[in-house]
């Protein structure tokens, strides 16, 4: 793996955007302007560009931000989506030690507002926290849908998680859980599971009902508009693994649930 900063500073940084990118150049600079739209956190503001593999013009999209962010771009080949999200967390863990938070975003999604981050950061420093959950809206077609998944108190109770997970599993959710909205403590330790499909919907299924106490949630502002037009994501919806995973979730949770007493 190779790591490249546009600015020395930015290795300093206290708060961390991970974005990973496969071949996503033309989203990814949607994405990257969010970030500059920030209001910046106590401690300061890098951001990860993690691309695994890619072969379109992903850097001259990330070139055209040297000078708006502080930018660390790094190279890997990596083969999934779970083990790149795993090798940038890795990356922060061991490269960025004054980082306090790790922020996801994915390339194709873009933060909803100019406090969505920093009200994250504040919420979990509030909480003295090790994890943060926020909500996401969801665009389609370059449009703004009324649904959206969002963050509410009720997610941090086991019967209201599986009552969302059996409705996914079933393909009835009108909501799913907000599952890229997710702020991690660097050196905290969790990472994605490597299955082959929702791998950010099992770690945050494992946040809320085995480390609910470790967490918080915020309710507002949503953190990220995530884009439903994704290729991948639109693959993902016509395969079998799609609800076979969904329904393995369902299964596990379950299992954890009945553990905490709190299977219904």
């Amino acid at each position: 793996m190779t790591a490249v900063a546009s600015e020395r500073h930015a290795w300093n940084s206290e708060v961390v955007v991970m974005v990973n990118v496969h071949n996503q150049a033309g989203p990814l600079a949607a994405c990257l302007e969010s970030i500059t739209r920030q209001e910046r956190p106590a401690g300061g503001l890098g951001v990860v560009v993690f691309d695994d593999d890619s072969s379109d013009a992903w850097a001259a999209t990330v070139g055209r931000f040297r000078k708006r962010l502080p930018l660390i771009v790094c190279r890997a080949r990596c083969g999934t989506p779970s083990q790149a999200r795993n090798a940038v967390l890795s990356f922060v863990d061991e490269a960025m030690w004054n980082s306090r938070w790790a922020a996801r975003l994915d390339a194709d999604d873009c933060l909803s507002t100019a406090r969505s981050l920093a009200a994250a950061c504040e919420q979990g420093d509030h909480c003295d926290a090790r994890w943060v959950l926020g909500g996401n809206r969801l665009i389609q077609a370059g449009r703004l849908l009324e649904r959206e998944n969002p963050a509410t108190e009720a997610l941090l109770r086991p019967d209201h998680v599986l009552s969302v997970l059996k409705s996914m599993a079933d393909g009835t959710a009108e909501n799913e859980l907000p599952s890229c909205n997710l702020l991690l403590r660097p050196r905290a330790g969790w990472r994605y599971p490597e299955v082959e499909s929702a791998e950010d919907h099992w770690l945050v299924t494992d946040l809320l009902l085995n480390h609910t106490a470790s967490g918080a949630v915020l309710a507002a502002p949503p953190y990220c508009d995530y884009n439903l037009g994704g290729a991948v994501t639109a693959a993902n919806r016509r395969s079998e693994r799609y609800v076979a995973s969904r329904q393995a979730l369902l299964a596990q949770a379950q299992v954890w649930a009945a553990r905490l007493g709190g299977g219904r």
